[in-house]
């Protein structure tokens, strides 16, 4: 049995229940998705292969970029559910060796979709939800205006930042990642209180002459710590 055969053995498990397929849907939906544009489906004697945690800590938050904090937590779950599945199919599950993947992630994505969407709602993105599409129409045009011209004697940055420090107050020192210069946020409470040191936010960011803080001006996306070694430079 392969990979999908087995995401598609769990599907049909879990449909048994409509209260649990509908909370997995959208989790089941993204782990396929990752195993097929990524050319991974492999058997199940060689799980390892698709590196479940490159899809949670770097494929979902660069793909998934509009999750609530709920949504991204049943993602992990699915995820995790999925995971233990194919592993008890393929053999390969031990008893006191159950995956830790909701352990490890589901709290910190949660928080990690927190300030996306705090950012994202800073930032004026005009998407306020996928599911169905809602688009804020002010936000819409002032976005589009924006695109059409460029501040003057403004400085832009566009790179994978990495969070140095967090201070109180609201003062986060970003670096561009395998840099030493520094960048100077200062963000609104509560926003700041959930950045941790480590953190990789995907962004533009820009600061006006004589400014001293620079401004988020685009969000692509955010990830964990642990997501530093799928970046290549």
């Amino acid at each position: 049995m392969n990979v999908v055969e087995g995401i598609d053995s769990y599907t049909k498990y879990v449909k048994n229940n409509p209260y649990v397929y509908a909370i997995q849907k959208l989790g089941i939906e993204v782990f396929l998705r990752y195993i097929n544009s990524n050319n991974l489906n492999t058997e199940i004697k060689d799980i390892q292969n698709i590196m479940i945690d490159k899809l949670l800590l770097y494929w979902i938050p660069k793909h998934q970029r509009y999750l609530s904090e709920v949504e991204a937590y049943q993602v992990v779950y699915t995820i995790h559910d999925i995971y233990s599945y194919l592993l008890k199919s393929g053999d390969k599950f031990q008893e006191g060796e159950t995956p830790t993947l909701l352990d490890l992630y589901g709290e910190e994505y949660m928080r990690v979709y927190r300030i996306r969407n705090m950012l994202l709602k800073m930032t004026k993105d005009p998407v306020i939800a996928t599911n169905p599409l809602i688009i804020d129409l002010n936000y819409y045009k002032t976005k589009k205006k924006k695109n059409d011209c460029v501040e003057i004697a403004t400085t832009y940055e566009q790179a994978v930042f990495k969070v140095q420090e967090c201070k109180e107050g609201g003062q986060i020192i970003l670096s561009k990642i395998y840099h030493d210069k520094q960048y100077k946020l200062l963000l609104e409470y509560p926003t700041y209180k959930y950045f941790k040191k480590g953190d990789l936010i995907h962004a533009i960011i820009k600061r006006k002459l004589f400014y001293v803080y620079w401004e988020i001006e685009e969000l692509k996306s955010y990830y964990l710590p642990e997501a530093l070694s799928y970046f290549i430079v």
